[in-house]
């Protein structure tokens, strides 16, 4: 009983992460207000859970931010939208 209750626990737990996750706003992550995502304020937004190390943290801010070093909000939502089509794509749930 208790093995369930920790396993169910531990779901949970991982559940309301990957939703908090998705809420998260440029702004969250624009920590300096200065309307774009520096590596730095990247990285502490990714490995502040434990959940990405920060070489992971580093390799997804260089995929994003592209030749100019940096994460417009454009860019932002962009990425966005392209979690949302694989998300899609890997369940079959067109609704995010």
């Amino acid at each position: 009983m208790i093995r369930v209750t920790l396993i169910s626990a531990a779901a949970l737990v991982g559940a309301m992460g990957a939703y908090a996750d998705e809420k998260t706003t440029f702004a969250d992550v624009d920590t300096n207000a200065d309307g774009v995502i520096s590596a730095s304020e990247f990285i502490a937004h990714k490995t502040a859970d434990g959940k990405y190390t920060e070489v992971e943290a580093a390799a997804k801010f260089e995929e994003a931010a592209g030749m100019d070093g940096q994460i417009t909000e454009a860019d932002w939502e962009a990425m966005k939208a392209e979690r949302k089509a694989d998300k899609a794509d890997s369940t079959g749930d067109t609704n995010w």
